[in-house]
Protein backbone atom coordinates (compact mmCIF):
# COMPACT_ATOMS: atom_id res chain seq x y z
CA UNK A 1 0.00 0.00 0.00
CA UNK A 2 1.30 3.46 -0.96
CA UNK A 3 2.01 5.68 2.05
CA UNK A 4 -0.02 8.58 0.66
CA UNK A 5 -3.06 6.25 0.71
CA UNK A 6 -2.60 5.64 4.44
CA UNK A 7 -4.55 8.08 6.66
CA UNK A 8 -3.33 8.51 10.23
CA UNK A 9 -5.46 10.37 12.79
CA UNK A 10 -3.51 12.36 15.42
CA UNK A 11 -5.53 13.41 18.49
CA UNK A 12 -4.30 15.85 21.16
CA UNK A 13 -5.90 18.85 22.85
CA UNK A 14 -2.69 20.81 22.28
CA UNK A 15 -2.73 22.01 18.67
CA UNK A 16 1.05 22.51 18.42
CA UNK A 17 1.65 18.85 19.36
CA UNK A 18 -0.93 17.69 16.79
CA UNK A 19 0.74 19.75 14.08
CA UNK A 20 4.24 18.61 15.07
CA UNK A 21 3.27 14.91 14.90
CA UNK A 22 1.37 15.49 11.65
CA UNK A 23 4.43 17.14 10.07
CA UNK A 24 6.64 14.16 11.05
CA UNK A 25 4.14 11.79 9.43
CA UNK A 26 3.74 13.91 6.29
CA UNK A 27 7.54 13.99 5.88
CA UNK A 28 7.37 10.17 5.81
CA UNK A 29 4.73 10.34 3.05
CA UNK A 30 1.62 9.56 5.12
CA UNK A 31 -1.69 11.43 4.98
CA UNK A 32 -2.05 12.95 8.49
CA UNK A 33 -5.35 14.24 9.91
CA UNK A 34 -5.59 16.09 13.24
CA UNK A 35 -8.30 16.40 15.91
CA UNK A 36 -8.29 18.42 19.17
CA UNK A 37 -10.96 16.53 21.09
CA UNK A 38 -12.57 13.17 21.73
CA UNK A 39 -15.79 14.24 19.93
CA UNK A 40 -14.00 15.47 16.80
CA UNK A 41 -11.93 12.27 16.65
CA UNK A 42 -15.09 10.13 16.82
CA UNK A 43 -16.64 11.99 13.87
CA UNK A 44 -13.48 11.54 11.79
CA UNK A 45 -13.28 7.82 12.62
CA UNK A 46 -16.94 7.42 11.64
CA UNK A 47 -16.67 9.25 8.32
CA UNK A 48 -13.14 8.63 7.04
CA UNK A 49 -11.07 5.57 6.29
CA UNK A 50 -8.47 5.74 9.07
CA UNK A 51 -5.58 3.25 9.07
CA UNK A 52 -3.88 4.21 12.34
CA UNK A 53 -4.84 6.26 15.43
CA UNK A 54 -2.32 8.18 17.56
CA UNK A 55 -3.94 9.76 20.61
CA UNK A 56 -2.96 11.51 23.82
CA UNK A 57 -4.28 9.90 27.02
CA UNK A 58 -5.04 13.07 29.00
CA UNK A 59 -7.16 15.60 27.06
CA UNK A 60 -9.32 18.56 28.07
CA UNK A 61 -8.80 17.86 31.80
CA UNK A 62 -10.10 14.31 31.41
CA UNK A 63 -7.43 11.82 32.51
CA UNK A 64 -9.19 8.93 30.70
CA UNK A 65 -10.25 10.68 27.50
CA UNK A 66 -7.63 8.89 25.37
CA UNK A 67 -8.47 5.51 26.91
CA UNK A 68 -12.16 6.09 26.17
CA UNK A 69 -11.26 6.91 22.56
CA UNK A 70 -9.16 3.73 22.43
CA UNK A 71 -12.14 1.63 23.60
CA UNK A 72 -14.51 3.27 21.11
CA UNK A 73 -12.04 2.79 18.25
CA UNK A 74 -11.61 -0.93 19.03
CA UNK A 75 -15.39 -1.44 18.93
CA UNK A 76 -15.67 0.61 15.72
CA UNK A 77 -12.83 -1.15 13.84
CA UNK A 78 -10.62 -3.62 15.68
CA UNK A 79 -8.05 -3.51 12.84
CA UNK A 80 -7.09 0.11 13.55
CA UNK A 81 -3.91 0.01 15.68
CA UNK A 82 -3.79 2.66 18.40
CA UNK A 83 -0.58 4.28 19.68
CA UNK A 84 -1.05 6.12 22.97
CA UNK A 85 0.90 9.30 23.85
CA UNK A 86 1.29 10.85 27.29
CA UNK A 87 3.30 13.56 29.05
CA UNK A 88 2.31 12.05 32.39
CA UNK A 89 3.47 8.55 31.62
CA UNK A 90 3.99 5.83 34.16
CA UNK A 91 4.01 2.04 34.16
CA UNK A 92 0.44 1.84 35.45
CA UNK A 93 -0.87 4.04 32.60
CA UNK A 94 1.05 2.06 29.97
CA UNK A 95 -0.27 -1.25 31.34
CA UNK A 96 -3.84 0.07 31.36
CA UNK A 97 -3.50 1.18 27.73
CA UNK A 98 -2.06 -2.21 26.72
CA UNK A 99 -4.84 -4.05 28.57
CA UNK A 100 -7.45 -2.02 26.66
CA UNK A 101 -5.91 -3.01 23.31
CA UNK A 102 -3.37 -0.28 22.54
CA UNK A 103 -0.65 -1.28 20.08
CA UNK A 104 2.05 0.62 22.01
CA UNK A 105 2.70 3.53 24.35
CA UNK A 106 5.04 6.47 23.73
CA UNK A 107 6.00 9.07 26.32
CA UNK A 108 6.26 12.79 25.44
CA UNK A 109 8.61 14.29 24.49
CA UNK A 110 9.76 11.65 21.99
CA UNK A 111 12.16 11.45 19.06
CA UNK A 112 10.68 11.43 15.59
CA UNK A 113 12.63 8.24 14.73
CA UNK A 114 10.95 6.42 17.62
CA UNK A 115 7.49 7.53 16.43
CA UNK A 116 8.03 6.64 12.76
CA UNK A 117 9.40 3.22 13.73
CA UNK A 118 6.29 2.50 15.82
CA UNK A 119 3.99 3.73 13.05
CA UNK A 120 5.73 1.56 10.44
CA UNK A 121 5.54 -1.57 12.64
CA UNK A 122 1.90 -0.95 13.59
CA UNK A 123 0.79 -0.60 9.95
CA UNK A 124 2.73 -3.72 8.89
CA UNK A 125 1.10 -5.76 11.67
CA UNK A 126 -2.34 -4.40 10.72
CA UNK A 127 -1.83 -5.41 7.08
CA UNK A 128 -0.64 -8.86 8.16
CA UNK A 129 -3.74 -9.36 10.34
CA UNK A 130 -5.98 -8.40 7.42
CA UNK A 131 -4.14 -10.82 5.10
CA UNK A 132 -4.47 -13.64 7.65
CA UNK A 133 -8.18 -12.95 8.07
CA UNK A 134 -8.65 -12.82 4.29
CA UNK A 135 -6.81 -16.13 3.94
CA UNK A 136 -8.94 -17.74 6.67
CA UNK A 137 -12.16 -16.50 5.04
CA UNK A 138 -11.06 -17.89 1.65
CA UNK A 139 -9.98 -21.16 3.28
CA UNK A 140 -13.32 -21.51 5.08
CA UNK A 141 -15.15 -20.78 1.83
CA UNK A 142 -12.99 -23.27 -0.07
CA UNK A 143 -13.66 -25.97 2.53
CA UNK A 144 -17.40 -25.41 2.62
CA UNK A 145 -19.55 -28.54 2.33
CA UNK A 146 -22.27 -27.76 -0.21
CA UNK A 147 -25.56 -29.58 -0.67
CA UNK A 148 -29.14 -29.82 0.56
CA UNK A 149 -30.18 -33.35 -0.44
CA UNK A 150 -31.17 -35.86 2.23
CA UNK A 151 -28.15 -38.00 1.26
CA UNK A 152 -25.79 -35.07 1.80
CA UNK A 153 -27.45 -33.95 5.04
CA UNK A 154 -27.01 -37.45 6.43
CA UNK A 155 -23.27 -37.34 5.65
CA UNK A 156 -22.91 -33.92 7.32
CA UNK A 157 -24.62 -35.27 10.45
CA UNK A 158 -22.07 -38.09 10.58
CA UNK A 159 -19.18 -35.68 10.02
CA UNK A 160 -20.35 -33.36 12.81
CA UNK A 161 -20.25 -36.30 15.21
CA UNK A 162 -16.89 -37.78 14.19
CA UNK A 163 -15.12 -34.40 14.00
CA UNK A 164 -15.56 -33.92 17.76
CA UNK A 165 -13.75 -37.18 18.53
CA UNK A 166 -10.26 -38.54 17.92
CA UNK A 167 -11.62 -41.65 16.22
CA UNK A 168 -10.00 -42.89 13.02
CA UNK A 169 -12.17 -42.28 9.96
CA UNK A 170 -12.21 -44.29 6.73
CA UNK A 171 -13.74 -42.51 3.73
CA UNK A 172 -14.79 -44.57 0.73
CA UNK A 173 -16.10 -43.22 -2.54
CA UNK A 174 -15.19 -42.65 -6.19
CA UNK A 175 -12.45 -40.29 -7.36
CA UNK A 176 -13.48 -36.66 -7.38
CA UNK A 177 -16.32 -37.09 -4.88
CA UNK A 178 -14.66 -34.87 -2.26
CA UNK A 179 -12.90 -37.26 0.14
CA UNK A 180 -9.88 -35.01 0.75
CA UNK A 181 -12.15 -31.99 1.27
CA UNK A 182 -14.13 -33.96 3.86
CA UNK A 183 -10.92 -35.06 5.60
CA UNK A 184 -9.75 -31.44 5.80
CA UNK A 185 -13.19 -30.39 7.09
CA UNK A 186 -13.07 -33.01 9.87
CA UNK A 187 -9.59 -31.82 10.86
CA UNK A 188 -10.60 -28.14 10.82
CA UNK A 189 -13.64 -28.76 13.02
CA UNK A 190 -11.77 -30.96 15.51
CA UNK A 191 -9.70 -29.90 18.50
CA UNK A 192 -6.64 -30.52 16.31
CA UNK A 193 -7.59 -27.77 13.84
CA UNK A 194 -4.68 -25.49 14.80
CA UNK A 195 -2.14 -28.27 14.23
CA UNK A 196 -0.84 -29.72 10.92
CA UNK A 197 -2.94 -31.56 8.34
CA UNK A 198 -0.46 -33.78 6.49
CA UNK A 199 -1.25 -35.82 3.35
CA UNK A 200 0.32 -39.17 2.57
CA UNK A 201 -0.51 -39.74 -1.10
CA UNK A 202 -0.11 -43.51 -1.18
CA UNK A 203 -0.44 -43.81 -4.98
CA UNK A 204 2.63 -41.61 -5.54
CA UNK A 205 4.86 -43.00 -2.77
CA UNK A 206 7.79 -44.98 -4.13
CA UNK A 207 7.78 -48.56 -2.70
CA UNK A 208 11.54 -48.22 -2.07
CA UNK A 209 11.19 -45.04 0.01
CA UNK A 210 7.68 -45.30 1.47
CA UNK A 211 8.86 -46.18 5.00
CA UNK A 212 11.42 -43.38 4.99
CA UNK A 213 8.72 -40.91 3.97
CA UNK A 214 6.28 -42.11 6.63
CA UNK A 215 8.63 -42.67 9.56
CA UNK A 216 11.77 -40.67 8.69
CA UNK A 217 15.38 -41.79 9.02
CA UNK A 218 18.46 -41.43 11.16
CA UNK A 219 20.40 -38.46 9.74
CA UNK A 220 23.74 -40.23 10.23
CA UNK A 221 22.93 -42.95 7.70
CA UNK A 222 21.60 -40.55 5.09
CA UNK A 223 24.46 -38.15 4.51
CA UNK A 224 23.72 -38.07 0.79
CA UNK A 225 20.29 -36.65 1.55
CA UNK A 226 21.42 -33.98 4.00
CA UNK A 227 19.39 -31.39 2.10
CA UNK A 228 16.16 -33.29 2.84
CA UNK A 229 14.17 -33.44 6.05
CA UNK A 230 14.80 -36.60 8.05
CA UNK A 231 11.42 -36.13 9.73
CA UNK A 232 8.72 -38.47 8.43
CA UNK A 233 5.07 -37.62 7.80
CA UNK A 234 3.98 -39.17 11.11
CA UNK A 235 6.26 -36.86 13.06
CA UNK A 236 5.27 -33.84 10.95
CA UNK A 237 1.61 -34.53 11.77
CA UNK A 238 2.19 -34.67 15.55
CA UNK A 239 -0.86 -33.31 17.44
CA UNK A 240 -2.65 -32.97 14.10
CA UNK A 241 -4.06 -35.25 11.41
CA UNK A 242 -2.37 -37.59 8.93
CA UNK A 243 -4.51 -38.28 5.86
CA UNK A 244 -3.76 -41.46 3.87
CA UNK A 245 -5.11 -40.85 0.37
CA UNK A 246 -5.81 -44.11 -1.52
CA UNK A 247 -4.73 -46.36 1.34
CA UNK A 248 -5.02 -49.52 -0.80
CA UNK A 249 -2.04 -48.35 -2.88
CA UNK A 250 0.27 -48.59 0.14
CA UNK A 251 2.69 -51.57 -0.19
CA UNK A 252 1.44 -54.56 1.79
CA UNK A 253 4.75 -54.83 3.70
CA UNK A 254 4.44 -51.24 4.92
CA UNK A 255 0.83 -51.79 5.96
CA UNK A 256 2.00 -54.10 8.77
CA UNK A 257 4.27 -51.43 10.24
CA UNK A 258 1.47 -48.90 9.83
CA UNK A 259 -0.85 -51.06 11.94
CA UNK A 260 1.68 -51.00 14.78
CA UNK A 261 2.37 -47.27 14.48
CA UNK A 262 -1.33 -46.39 14.54
CA UNK A 263 -2.05 -48.69 17.46
CA UNK A 264 0.90 -47.64 19.64
CA UNK A 265 1.22 -44.05 18.40
CA UNK A 266 4.95 -44.68 18.18
CA UNK A 267 7.55 -45.89 15.65
CA UNK A 268 11.27 -46.14 14.90
CA UNK A 269 13.03 -44.11 12.27
CA UNK A 270 14.95 -46.03 9.63
CA UNK A 271 18.36 -46.93 11.07
CA UNK A 272 17.48 -45.89 14.63
CA UNK A 273 16.59 -47.82 17.79
CA UNK A 274 15.09 -44.77 19.48
CA UNK A 275 11.29 -44.89 19.76
CA UNK A 276 9.43 -41.75 18.62
CA UNK A 277 6.12 -41.09 20.37
CA UNK A 278 3.43 -39.03 18.60
CA UNK A 279 -0.21 -38.03 18.99
CA UNK A 280 -1.69 -38.33 15.50
CA UNK A 281 -5.24 -38.76 14.27
CA UNK A 282 -5.45 -40.90 11.14
CA UNK A 283 -8.03 -40.38 8.40
CA UNK A 284 -7.89 -42.66 5.36
CA UNK A 285 -9.61 -42.76 1.99
CA UNK A 286 -9.99 -45.11 -0.95
CA UNK A 287 -11.89 -45.23 -4.23
CA UNK A 288 -11.68 -49.04 -4.31
CA UNK A 289 -14.04 -51.71 -2.99
CA UNK A 290 -12.37 -52.28 0.39
CA UNK A 291 -13.86 -55.73 1.07
CA UNK A 292 -12.74 -56.92 -2.37
CA UNK A 293 -9.29 -55.39 -1.76
CA UNK A 294 -8.96 -57.49 1.41
CA UNK A 295 -10.04 -60.63 -0.42
CA UNK A 296 -7.43 -59.97 -3.12
CA UNK A 297 -4.69 -59.38 -0.52
CA UNK A 298 -4.21 -55.72 -1.47
CA UNK A 299 -5.37 -54.42 1.91
CA UNK A 300 -4.48 -56.07 5.22
CA UNK A 301 -7.54 -57.04 7.23
CA UNK A 302 -6.05 -55.86 10.53
CA UNK A 303 -5.24 -52.44 8.97
CA UNK A 304 -8.78 -52.15 7.62
CA UNK A 305 -10.28 -52.67 11.07
CA UNK A 306 -7.81 -50.23 12.65
CA UNK A 307 -8.75 -47.54 10.13
CA UNK A 308 -12.51 -48.02 9.91
CA UNK A 309 -13.56 -47.08 13.43
CA UNK A 310 -15.87 -44.54 11.79
CA UNK A 311 -16.49 -45.58 8.15
CA UNK A 312 -18.21 -42.99 5.94
CA UNK A 313 -19.30 -43.63 2.36
CA UNK A 314 -19.12 -40.59 0.08
CA UNK A 315 -21.66 -41.03 -2.75
CA UNK A 316 -20.94 -40.22 -6.41
CA UNK A 317 -22.44 -37.00 -7.75
CA UNK A 318 -25.01 -38.86 -9.89
CA UNK A 319 -26.48 -40.25 -6.64
CA UNK A 320 -27.00 -36.76 -5.22
CA UNK A 321 -28.35 -34.96 -8.28
CA UNK A 322 -30.45 -32.65 -6.07
CA UNK A 323 -27.20 -30.99 -4.96
CA UNK A 324 -26.10 -30.01 -8.46
CA UNK A 325 -27.90 -26.64 -8.40
CA UNK A 326 -26.33 -25.79 -5.02
CA UNK A 327 -22.88 -26.84 -6.23
CA UNK A 328 -23.20 -24.90 -9.49
CA UNK A 329 -24.18 -21.70 -7.64
CA UNK A 330 -21.34 -22.18 -5.14
CA UNK A 331 -18.69 -22.77 -7.81
CA UNK A 332 -19.96 -19.86 -9.93
CA UNK A 333 -19.64 -17.46 -7.00
CA UNK A 334 -16.36 -18.82 -5.61
CA UNK A 335 -14.46 -19.24 -8.91
CA UNK A 336 -15.72 -15.92 -10.31
CA UNK A 337 -14.31 -14.16 -7.26
CA UNK A 338 -11.07 -16.15 -7.50
CA UNK A 339 -10.57 -15.33 -11.20
CA UNK A 340 -11.91 -11.79 -10.97
CA UNK A 341 -14.66 -12.49 -13.52
CA UNK A 342 -18.35 -11.63 -13.71
CA UNK A 343 -20.74 -14.07 -12.05
CA UNK A 344 -22.39 -16.01 -14.89
CA UNK A 345 -26.02 -17.08 -14.95
CA UNK A 346 -27.06 -20.53 -16.18
CA UNK A 347 -30.40 -21.02 -17.93
CA UNK A 348 -32.92 -23.52 -16.56
CA UNK A 349 -32.35 -25.67 -19.67
CA UNK A 350 -28.61 -25.75 -18.96
CA UNK A 351 -29.21 -26.81 -15.37
CA UNK A 352 -31.45 -29.65 -16.58
CA UNK A 353 -28.66 -30.84 -18.91
CA UNK A 354 -26.17 -30.79 -16.01
CA UNK A 355 -28.62 -32.67 -13.78
CA UNK A 356 -29.03 -35.38 -16.42
CA UNK A 357 -25.30 -35.86 -17.03
CA UNK A 358 -23.68 -38.95 -15.49
CA UNK A 359 -20.63 -37.12 -13.96
CA UNK A 360 -17.93 -39.82 -14.16
CA UNK A 361 -15.48 -37.32 -12.62
CA UNK A 362 -17.96 -36.35 -9.86
CA UNK A 363 -17.76 -33.01 -8.02
CA UNK A 364 -14.23 -32.35 -9.28
CA UNK A 365 -15.46 -32.61 -12.87
CA UNK A 366 -18.40 -30.27 -12.16
CA UNK A 367 -16.01 -27.71 -10.69
CA UNK A 368 -13.79 -27.96 -13.77
CA UNK A 369 -16.80 -27.45 -16.07
CA UNK A 370 -17.86 -24.29 -14.19
CA UNK A 371 -14.28 -22.98 -14.23
CA UNK A 372 -14.13 -23.63 -18.00
CA UNK A 373 -17.38 -21.69 -18.51
CA UNK A 374 -16.07 -18.75 -16.47
CA UNK A 375 -12.77 -18.71 -18.39
CA UNK A 376 -14.56 -18.86 -21.76
CA UNK A 377 -17.48 -16.53 -21.07
CA UNK A 378 -16.74 -14.74 -17.77
CA UNK A 379 -15.98 -11.39 -19.40
CA UNK A 380 -19.28 -11.18 -21.30
CA UNK A 381 -21.77 -8.99 -19.47
CA UNK A 382 -25.29 -10.38 -18.79
CA UNK A 383 -24.63 -13.57 -20.80
CA UNK A 384 -27.08 -16.36 -20.03
CA UNK A 385 -25.33 -19.73 -20.39
CA UNK A 386 -27.36 -22.02 -22.65
CA UNK A 387 -26.75 -25.76 -23.29
CA UNK A 388 -24.89 -24.85 -26.51
CA UNK A 389 -22.25 -23.07 -24.40
CA UNK A 390 -21.37 -26.26 -22.51
CA UNK A 391 -18.13 -28.11 -23.36
CA UNK A 392 -18.20 -30.99 -25.88
CA UNK A 393 -17.94 -33.72 -23.23
CA UNK A 394 -21.34 -32.69 -21.83
CA UNK A 395 -23.04 -31.99 -25.16
CA UNK A 396 -21.74 -35.24 -26.68
CA UNK A 397 -23.02 -37.28 -23.74
CA UNK A 398 -26.40 -35.53 -23.84
CA UNK A 399 -26.84 -36.16 -27.57
CA UNK A 400 -25.83 -39.83 -27.21
CA UNK A 401 -28.27 -40.27 -24.31
CA UNK A 402 -31.09 -38.75 -26.38
CA UNK A 403 -30.18 -40.92 -29.39
CA UNK A 404 -30.06 -44.15 -27.31
CA UNK A 405 -33.38 -43.27 -25.73
CA UNK A 406 -35.01 -42.71 -29.15
CA UNK A 407 -33.63 -46.02 -30.52
CA UNK A 408 -34.87 -47.97 -27.48
CA UNK A 409 -38.32 -46.35 -27.62
CA UNK A 410 -38.82 -47.38 -31.29
CA UNK A 411 -39.45 -50.94 -30.12
CA UNK A 412 -42.31 -49.85 -27.85
CA UNK A 413 -45.94 -49.08 -28.51
CA UNK A 414 -46.88 -45.38 -28.63
CA UNK A 415 -48.72 -45.71 -25.28
CA UNK A 416 -45.71 -47.30 -23.51
CA UNK A 417 -43.21 -44.86 -25.07
CA UNK A 418 -45.38 -41.92 -23.94
CA UNK A 419 -45.49 -43.34 -20.41
CA UNK A 420 -41.71 -43.61 -20.29
CA UNK A 421 -41.29 -40.06 -21.58
CA UNK A 422 -43.83 -38.67 -19.09
CA UNK A 423 -42.20 -40.53 -16.18
CA UNK A 424 -38.71 -39.32 -17.11
CA UNK A 425 -39.93 -35.78 -17.71
CA UNK A 426 -41.84 -35.51 -14.42
CA UNK A 427 -38.99 -37.13 -12.46
CA UNK A 428 -36.58 -34.49 -13.78
CA UNK A 429 -38.96 -31.59 -13.10
CA UNK A 430 -39.70 -32.81 -9.55
CA UNK A 431 -35.99 -33.22 -8.95
CA UNK A 432 -35.41 -29.72 -10.27
CA UNK A 433 -38.04 -28.18 -7.95
CA UNK A 434 -37.12 -30.48 -5.01
CA UNK A 435 -40.53 -32.12 -4.91
CA UNK A 436 -42.47 -28.83 -4.76
CA UNK A 437 -45.79 -29.68 -6.43
CA UNK A 438 -46.92 -26.06 -6.72
CA UNK A 439 -43.76 -24.95 -8.57
CA UNK A 440 -43.72 -28.08 -10.75
CA UNK A 441 -47.37 -27.75 -11.78
CA UNK A 442 -46.89 -24.04 -12.63
CA UNK A 443 -43.80 -24.73 -14.75
CA UNK A 444 -45.25 -27.65 -16.73
CA UNK A 445 -48.69 -25.99 -17.08
CA UNK A 446 -50.73 -28.72 -15.39
CA UNK A 447 -53.32 -28.37 -12.64
CA UNK A 448 -52.12 -29.64 -9.25
CA UNK A 449 -54.86 -32.24 -8.89
CA UNK A 450 -54.17 -33.49 -12.43
CA UNK A 451 -50.46 -33.67 -11.62
CA UNK A 452 -51.17 -35.71 -8.49
CA UNK A 453 -53.27 -38.15 -10.52
CA UNK A 454 -50.56 -38.43 -13.17
CA UNK A 455 -47.90 -39.15 -10.53
CA UNK A 456 -50.10 -41.86 -9.02
CA UNK A 457 -50.69 -43.35 -12.47
CA UNK A 458 -46.95 -43.44 -13.20
CA UNK A 459 -46.15 -44.74 -9.71
CA UNK A 460 -43.84 -41.77 -8.88
CA UNK A 461 -43.26 -41.33 -5.15
CA UNK A 462 -43.16 -37.60 -4.36
CA UNK A 463 -41.47 -38.20 -0.97
CA UNK A 464 -38.13 -39.16 -2.54
CA UNK A 465 -37.66 -35.60 -3.82
CA UNK A 466 -38.19 -33.84 -0.47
Amino acid sequence: MLKNKISILVVDDELDICEMVAEILKDEGYNAIIANSYETAIEILKNQNITLLITDIWMNNNTDSGLELLSWSKMHDSFIPVIMMSGHGNIETAMKAAKNGAYDFIEKPFKSERLTLLVDKAIKERNLKIKVLDFELKENERMKLVGSSSVFKNIVQQLNKVSQTNSRVLLSGPSGSGKELIARWIHKKSNRGLYPFIIASCATLSPERVEQVLFGWNEKIKEDQSNQLSTGLFEQANNGTLFFDEICDLPIETQGKLVQAIQDQSFYKLGSNKKINVDVRVISASNKNLLKSMEEGVLREDLFYRLSVAPIEVPPLNKRGEDINDLVNYFLKFISKELGSKNLQLSSETLVVLQNYDWPGNVRQLRNIIEWLIIMYGNQKDLLIMPSHLPPEILGYNEKKKHDSIINNFSLSLKDARKIFEANYLNEQLKRFKGNIAKTSTFIGMDRSALHRKLKELNININKFN
